[in-house]
């Protein structure tokens, strides 16, 4: 494969995000995993039942090619050199023959590439590694006004606590959130409307399983193309693990820094 000067490492993706954020530059981060391939090819997956409406958004989501799109997938593997310090057979590496299904499945509605295609483990990987850089991004999340998209489970002393008192939320079910669309997008339409217009700038984190990336793709041409004064921040399973759930393997290979992170956001 001959891509891989175009993979972008953990560190550098979340310092990219980092400075999204820190000079409100309108973006988003978007992450790819397994389970939206399989959406996308109209496969279920593990929370998500595939249907042709979410395939559609899910290939519409992969196939932005803007500066200010971060498009990532798992990319970590041996063979092209993107294997990072700790990275092994589940836990965040992959065959090149796995990558090859992602890239290919990357372009097949644009049939371009990004420019540069970013880790969808980054937040994990440097909560590991690397826990102040994710210890930063919270504090500068923590400055503005924030949506929050997202499963449901968590309390709003949690939510507050990595993202600042100034947050607003959206529920979704743990589970098939997609099904949730139409509540979903009439509360966010009320919300930007009523409210986040009349900031000059805000973030959106989301953090609805595989029904992420498909409201994200909504949320980009609905909102962003128009008037991008957001950035979304596609948060993933961390979160899980720093309110004190279990879920990914990676919890227990290489365990992330939890007590740290919260001792210091």
């Amino acid at each position: 494969m001959s891509v891989n000067n175009m993979f972008v490492n953990c560190l550098n993706t979340i310092n990219t995000i980092y400075d999204f954020i820190s000079t409100k530059k309108p973006g988003m981060y978007l992450r790819f995993g397994d389970g939206d391939f399989n959406l996308a090819e109209n496969k279920n997956e593990l929370l998500a039942t595939a249907n042709p409406e979410i395939a559609e958004l899910m290939l519409r989501a992969m196939s932005i090619r803007d500066e200010r799109i971060l498009i990532c997938i798992p990319h970590h593997c041996n063979q092209i050199n993107t294997l990072e310090y700790g990275m092994y057979p589940g836990n965040h590496e992959y065959t090149i023959d796995y990558i090859v299904r992602f890239i290919n499945i990357l372009k097949s509605k644009s049939q371009i590439l990004p420019n540069m295609i970013y880790t969808n483990v980054a937040l994990s990987y440097c909560s590991v590694h690397f826990p102040d850089t994710v210890i930063n991004i919270h504090k500068e999340i923590k400055k503005h006004n924030v949506i929050y998209i997202g499963n449901y489970l968590y309390t709003d002393i949690f939510l507050q606590k990595l993202f600042g008192n100034n947050i607003t939320r959206i529920n979704t079910n743990s589970n098939n959130a997609f099904n949730q669309k139409t509540v979903v997008f009439n509360e966010l339409n009320k919300l930007i409307l009523e409210k986040f217009n009349n900031f000059d700038y805000y973030i959106i984190v989301i953090a609805a399983g595989c029904a992420s990336r498909a409201f994200s793709s909504l949320i980009y041409d609905t909102y962003f193309v128009n008037n991008p004064n957001f950035f979304l921040f596609d948060y993933g399973s961390l979160l899980d693990y720093l309110y004190g759930l279990n879920t990914r393997a990676y919890m227990d290979l290489m365990p992330p820094k939890k007590d740290y992170i919260l001792d210091n956001i």
